[in-house]
């Protein structure tokens, strides 16, 4: 009974930095250090400033409008953002997410409404929800 006692010891032992390893592994939004933060808003950014200069230019925003610019660089960090996060979720390169989350800034609030319709259609689909007959 003393050996036994002894193994179950020991191998308890030899588990406890595995758990520790294991728990260290897990993702969570407070693990990212500020510069990772800062790079992603500054490349969803980047997005969103390039995706307003194409507006201004075909004539779609005048470019004094400062409202519109702020407008499409919140809504272009949110959608870079959230990509980040999905990137993550589903362990992208680290060269792959910069992109996903620049070409997400760019798209705005395209991309927002995609995501947004590709998540109704799910829980439709999981629901069994009919979708009305007048949706798009």
């Amino acid at each position: 009974m003393h050996r036994i006692i002894i193994n179950v010891i020991l191998c308890l032992h030899l588990l406890a930095p595995m758990a520790a390893w294991a728990q260290d592994q897990v993702k969570s939004p407070l693990n990212y250090s500020l510069k990772v933060y800062v790079a992603i808003l500054a490349i969803a950014l980047f997005g969103g400033l390039a995706s307003w200069y194409g507006k201004v230019r075909r004539g779609e925003m005048l470019m004094w409008n400062i409202s519109a610019l702020v407008g499409e660089l919140c809504i272009s960090a949110f959608a870079g953002l959230m990509a980040f996060f999905l990137c993550e979720y589903m362990s992208f390169n680290t060269w792959l997410s910069a992109a996903v989350v620049g070409m997400s800034g760019h798209a705005g609030t395209k991309g927002i409404n995609w995501l947004e319709g590709l998540g109704q259609r799910f829980a439709e689909k999981k629901l069994g929800i009919e979708p009305p007959k007048d949706a798009p």
